[in-house]
């Protein structure tokens, strides 16, 4: 594609991102200094319409730019935008507290600044704890039938658990168990952790009473049933304050499609640092209407999760990939 195509097509997109109005060929010879007359623009756009950068939705309006279009938009001619001094400080704040709160709990209070940040929906998508490795596990007596136990893993993971027993555990006991199961499962990956190291761990604690092979057990039951990754959305709403949502069946196809946390989750999969899939590049057809930016946040090499913003195919690309590459290496930086 020549030059001139290239730019008349990338003013297409700028403009219609800023107003969500098709743009006709005067629009363009007004607004953007082409040095070429409005007959010569409508021609080119003519042509960009059959090569499939751009949709003409009634004979007499202006054109929009296609899938296609966008896809050559943030693949070639997409330009960065950088962020504000005061979003930069909105996106760090609470990100210094990873190790104290865990991720998950962080992660999730900030999705619903991202979402106002980017006007958009914003979702959360948490690896399954049993890829991650075991860095503390501690039993804490909060009354005479219940434990807290607190499960931290290498990768910043911490979960805590509840767990009701059948007698009362003198602390003595519960300081044996604390050690004998560090000892053994500190290092281990959770997926490792099976029924035979877990029977082993039972024998060595036989002399301390069935109590405490029993929180064990219970132990087990809680590392090995994290198994699905966790999917949080926030920002729905924002949907209203975007013209493509004028229709009511509009609103409640979105509605429908990102309260499927299992359908959103099957689609929140990045395999780059940023990942960018416009319109039928998302395969299930009820998210063919939108786009979906994605990044991983991970340590080690190990994929923590992933944050996604999720709109309709006209958004701010280079506004929301700025900021999600932002917090991304931010995130990494701060869990390293």
């Amino acid at each position: 594609m020549d030059e001139r195509k290239i730019k008349i097509l990338y003013a297409i997109i700028q403009d219609f991102i800023c107003t969500g109005e098709p743009v006709g060929s005067r629009t363009l010879s007004k607004k953007y200094d082409l040095g070429i007359s409005s007959a010569t623009i409508r021609n080119e756009m003519s042509d960009l319409e059959e090569l499939g950068f751009l949709e003409q939705i009634h004979t007499s309006s202006g054109r929009k730019p296609s899938n296609k279009g966008y896809r050559l938009y943030v693949d070639k001619l997409m330009t960065p935008v950088s962020i504000t001094k005061e979003e930069e400080l909105y996106l760090k704040s609470d990100l210094n507290n990873l190790d104290v709160f865990g991720i998950e709990s962080v992660l999730r209070s900030k999705l619903t600044l991202i979402s106002k940040l980017t006007n958009l929906a914003c979702v959360l998508k948490i690896a399954p704890v049993i890829k991650n490795s075991i860095k503390s596990i501690q039993f804490i007596k909060i009354s005479e039938n219940n434990l807290l136990s607190v499960i931290i893993t290498n990768e910043g993971i911490i979960k805590n658990n509840i767990i009701k027993i059948d007698k009362p555990i003198f602390k003595g006991d519960i300081d044996i168990l604390n050690h004998v199961i560090n000892t053994n499962l500190v290092y281990r990956k959770v997926e490792d952790i099976n029924l035979e190291l877990i029977d082993g761990l039972k024998q060595s604690m036989k002399v301390n009473g069935s109590v405490c092979e029993q929180i064990i057990s219970m132990l087990y039951d809680i590392l090995i049933c994290d198994i699905h990754s966790k999917c949080y959305v926030e920002g729905i709403d924002n949907i209203f304050n975007h013209p493509e949502f004028r229709d009511v069946n509009k609103i409640k196809d979105f509605l429908v499609f990102l309260n499927n946390h299992g359908k959103v989750n099957s689609l929140i999969n990045c395999n780059k640092d940023i990942e960018i899939k416009i319109g039928d590049e998302n395969y299930t057809k009820d998210a063919q209407n939108y786009s979906i930016i994605s990044g991983n946040y991970q340590k080690n090499g190990n994929i923590l999760g992933t944050i996604s913003i999720i709109g309709p195919t006209r958004m701010n690309y280079s506004k929301i990939v700025s900021i999600l590459k932002f917090l991304i290496n931010f995130i990494n930086m701060s869990i390293d």
